[in-house]
């Protein structure tokens, strides 16, 4: 039984321990990944450092370009000349699916915060939350939408929003050739924002010169997503032409872009990477906290339960309730019978070696103890119920009993009781000794 409950014990704390190492590694990289960049951009609005949120948002950006548009109720829209991308996932010659290095694209982007409860943006019917925007030919509508919540089909809402206040709008070069107004339409169809109708924004600026070869650079995107005999050649052709942007861009104050080593890059991935620790933390050490608690209920040796016991009436001195014992009843009679254990403390006597009998009757059985050091000096006996009296131990006269009872009550289906024996200093012969 011992061993099995030893080995439950082993097969738990490994098992338990495993996950929370994983978890104590992978936490961190999940929220790094997820939830903190949204919460980073969202106070990085809330503090009007919109350079920073933008470091999450896109690829490269032009620091300069920033228009900022005042929207009813407090709120903003903040719009950048950028670059973005997007990774590219194909089925491989393997059949499954691999996803590649990103697409590039030119793209105007938005930042729309601060409308609060005010602009609500998840709707199950007919959501037509999206921003309109009017070119020289045309007006297209651009969805803020981008999950369905619902399980119909049709976007409901948009995560950003619902977990941290901000919406990310992309104005592309793949939807609009030029922007002349913009227009935010809230879920029922109303227009909730108007622009001027002269932003005259275009894809031709300095900033979006620096990549006029991005068709080039996605055609090699995408060769390399379907022809994997090249993709050592074209991995280096795409680093190249990387490098070209990454030159280009330094030379520009203005111009940001994300690489690895760029210093407000790195700044922002570690400030970004010590809050995913922040609030992994707790959550890993509830986790091992948790795990040792059900351990220790379970398959310990309740060592929670007796520190607390300890702490309660032995540190703060809280007096114990003390237990009133049930009146015993006479028994004599009582047609069970029960099995009675017992043993000698010999503790204070080690040099102790000598066999003990005790013995107690009552009218109509005797019970007899023979104890021997091989045995542990324990016995056990098969008694009626029933109170036994005249106690009368036979031992070395050295040594006698300290708590030997005057009346034996024997009760119960089992019972146990010791002895404690200990050293007399008057003499060392040994005779019978009626107690």
């Amino acid at each position: 039984m011992k061993k099995g409950r030893l080995f439950a014990k082993i097969v738990y704390y490994i098992f338990t321990f495993l996950i929370g190492i994983l978890l104590a590694f992978g936490l961190p990289y999940y929220f790094a990944s997820f939830s903190v960049p949204g919460e980073f951009v969202a106070d990085s609005l809330a503090k009007g450092d919109y350079d920073s949120a933008m470091v999450l948002i896109a690829n490269a950006y032009d620091k300069s370009s920033l228009c900022e548009f005042d929207l009813p109720d407090g709120a903003k829209l903040v719009l950048y000349q950028a670059v973005m991308s997007q990774q590219k996932t194909v089925k491989g010659e393997d059949g499954e699916t691999q996803t590649y290095e990103g697409e590039l694209y030119l793209c105007y982007v938005g930042l729309l915060f601060g409308t609060g409860t005010n602009f609500p943006v998840y709707g199950e019917t007919n959501n037509r939350t999206a921003m309109a925007v009017t070119t020289e030919r045309e007006e297209v509508l651009i969805p803020l939408t981008d999950y369905d919540g619902n399980g119909d089909g049709v976007n409901d809402g948009n995560t950003t929003f619902d977990n941290n206040g901000f919406i990310i709008v992309e104005l592309s070069s793949r939807r609009v050739s030029d922007i002349s107004s913009l227009r935010l339409i809230d879920r029922k169809g109303n227009t909730y924002w108007q622009s001027p109708s002269d932003l005259n924004m275009y894809f031709d600026t300095e900033f979006f010169d620096v990549f006029n070869t991005i068709d080039e650079y996605n055609a090699l995107v995408a060769k390399y997503a379907t022809d994997s005999s090249q993709r050592e050649t074209l991995s280096k052709q795409m680093g190249d032409m990387v490098d070209g942007y990454k030159q280009a861009c330094l030379q520009n104050p203005n111009y940001h872009i994300n690489y690895n080593g760029e210093t407000t890059y790195t700044e922002i991935d570690n400030k970004v990477m010590r809050i995913a620790d922040k609030k992994a933390l707790p959550i890993v050490i509830v986790y091992f906290v948790a795990i040792y608690v059900i351990g220790d209920f379970l398959l310990g040796n309740l060592y929670i339960v007796r520190f607390f016991k300890w702490f309660l009436f032995k540190v703060c001195k809280i007096p114990r309730k003390s237990k009133k014992s049930p009146k015993k009843e006479e028994v004599f009679g009582h047609d069970y019978y029960s099995m009675v254990t017992l043993s000698l403390d010999v503790t204070e006597v080690p040099d102790f070696s000598g066999s003990v009998e005790i013995k107690y009757t009552n009218s109509d059985a005797e019970a007899v103890f023979t104890l021997i050091k091989a045995e542990n000096y324990t016995a056990t006996q098969r008694l009626k119920a029933g109170t036994y009296v005249n106690p009368f131990i036979t031992i070395n006269r050295q040594y006698g009993p300290v708590d030997l009872p005057d009346n034996l009550v024997v009760e119960g289906y089992r019972m146990e009781l010791t002895v404690k024996i200990v050293k007399r200093p008057d003499t060392d012969t040994a005779i019978e000794e009626n107690k």
